[in-house]
């Protein structure tokens, strides 16, 4: 199982490639949103769902784009804020 990276650099879970998902997940890529990209909240805050779908993808590599630069803008803009992630998820109801 791939990991991809997390805006403070560890490794998100349950994370598989497009060569993982299967021979038909170029297909699927096309037909649906494959990928999600999500905030994971660290804490626990009321009224805030811990996942929040930002977005969603065709492909991991736009998904990662995407977390790249929404992470780097993060970053920028709370320098010490580590109470949250930015990563790509491939969608459950795309997962076998």
């Amino acid at each position: 199982m791939a990991g991809s990276k997390t805006l403070h650099g560890g490794a998100t879970e349950g994370v598989k490639g497009l060569h993982e998902a299967g021979p038909n997940a170029a297909g699927a890529a096309e037909r649906s949103p494959m990928w999600l990209l999500v905030i994971v909240l660290l804490n626990i805050v009321p009224g805030f769902e811990k996942i929040t779908v930002l977005n969603k993808f065709a492909t991991s590599e736009e998904c990662q784009i995407e977390r790249s630069r929404i992470a780097f803008e993060m970053e920028a803009a709370y320098p010490n804020d580590r109470d949250f992630v930015i990563a790509c998820r491939l969608n459950p109801k795309h997962s076998s």
